[in-house]
């Protein structure tokens, strides 16, 4: 939920620039297929605002399965990739294999499963089987994919990073090229990143907006 905070920062991007590829991991991977796919900041922050995702409760099946029942967002992926088709270029950071090994998916090889994999946090959400093996949520070894960006070689970066809540996992990301936007303190606990409440969403909107500006 704490990608809420990147949806109020594209209110405020979007107004001045396009960028000409978007790289997203965990939740921001689901921000990032919406943005290459054109979306106003107005509607992305809609669709945060709107969003009242419930998962109820389910016993594990295997080490990489979660206690989460996906089935509400799994349906919610797959409207979103039907209704929304990336028109710049898009890469998605997964986490795969036994060694979480960085790895980062590009334009058409993104499906639904590459999307629930780079959110897929060990013990919550369910893991998922892709070509390296069982992948699991892109941020773990690095909050934001700067790497997966800097292989292609851009000329500026814009990071928006909403995970600070540990300092050795913050990215490092320094230049003359690089901007990074990120709230000033921590979003709130963990518990509030799993569960949906609209006066937080909407704070966070607001306070993405403002870090931008």
């Amino acid at each position: 939920m704490f990608a809420a905070f990147q949806a109020g920062a594209w209110r405020e991007l979007s107004r001045s620039f396009q960028p000409d590829v978007v790289v997203g991991a965990s939740a921001g991977a689901l921000n990032a297929w919406m943005i290459a796919s054109g979306v106003s900041g107005e509607e992305l922050c809609t669709l945060w605002s709107t969003l009242e995702q419930k998962a109820g409760l389910k016993w594990p099946r295997y080490w990489g399965d979660g206690i989460l029942d996906t089935s509400a967002l799994e349906a919610f992926i797959g409207q979103l990739t039907e209704r929304y088709r990336p028109k710049v270029r898009l890469g998605v950071a997964v986490c795969e294999g036994p060694r979480l090994a960085n790895r980062v998916y590009w334009d058409t090889e993104v499906t639904v499963d590459h999307l629930l994999a780079s959110c897929a946090v060990p013990g919550l959400l369910a893991a998922k089987r892709l070509e390296g093996g069982l992948s699991f949520d892109g941020g773990l070894r690095t909050v934001c994919p700067v790497w997966a960006a800097e292989e292609i070689g851009p000329t500026e970066i814009v990071v928006i990073n909403v995970w600070t809540h540990f300092p050795w996992q913050r990215p490092a990301v320094d230049g003359p090229n690089v901007r990074r936007i990120e709230p000033q303190e921590r979003l709130g606990s963990l518990r509030h990143a799993a569960v949906w409440e609209r006066g937080r969403i909407e704070r966070w909107i607001a306070q993405g907006e403002a870090a931008a500006r």
